[in-house]
């Protein structure tokens, strides 16, 4: 059953999507970003720096639920636990502790395969990643730093990886 801090978040929520441009502006962009992943139950590092621009929509209200289109200016590299790349435009749902139908991420796994995440759930103090070939749990601790993005051609510690040679992802 969802807690009256759940409600009152979801309501703020509402508020934060009727009251404000469906489109922020960069210079407004981060503090709104991340503050809107706290009031939906995650923390704020899950989505990195610097973001162009961003835009939500309303997509349900039972549960509440948003449509979500965040513009990278580039191709987006971030070391977290493992690297993870944003497409220059990322989608997906989010609602309360739960992120879903992601396009446009992927994460490189120990064999050196990027594979793509599709959900991010809320356990506790805990993150369940959903990928098209494994579930990891990550404590959200990881996640609370907001991390700036690599644009560079190589990525740490997989010297032989050039960026240039992942496949373009879009968000269609």
């Amino acid at each position: 059953m969802a807690t009256a801090n759940s409600h009152m978040s979801l309501l703020l929520l509402f508020a934060l999507v009727a009251l404000t441009p469906s489109t922020f502006a960069s210079q407004n962009l981060s503090l709104n970003l991340h503050q809107l992943l706290q009031l939906l139950g995650f923390p704020p590092g899950l989505i990195p720096d610097p973001v162009e621009s961003f835009s939500i929509s309303l997509a349900g209200l039972l549960p509440p639920t948003v449509n979500f289109t965040i513009h990278f200016e580039e191709p987006c590299y971030v070391q977290y636990v493992i690297p993870n790349y944003f497409a220059p435009v990322f989608t997906g749902q989010i609602t309360f502790g739960k992120i879903s139908g992601m396009i446009g991420h992927k994460d490189q796994f120990s064999s050196g395969e990027w594979i793509d995440m599709y959900d991010v759930t809320v356990v506790g103090e805990d993150l369940l990643f959903e990928y098209a070939t494994t579930n990891l749990t990550y404590n959200r601790a990881y996640f609370e730093e907001v991390k700036t993005c690599t644009y560079g051609p190589l990525l740490a510690d997989h010297p032989n990886q050039l960026i240039s040679q992942l496949p373009m992802i879009s968000a269609e």
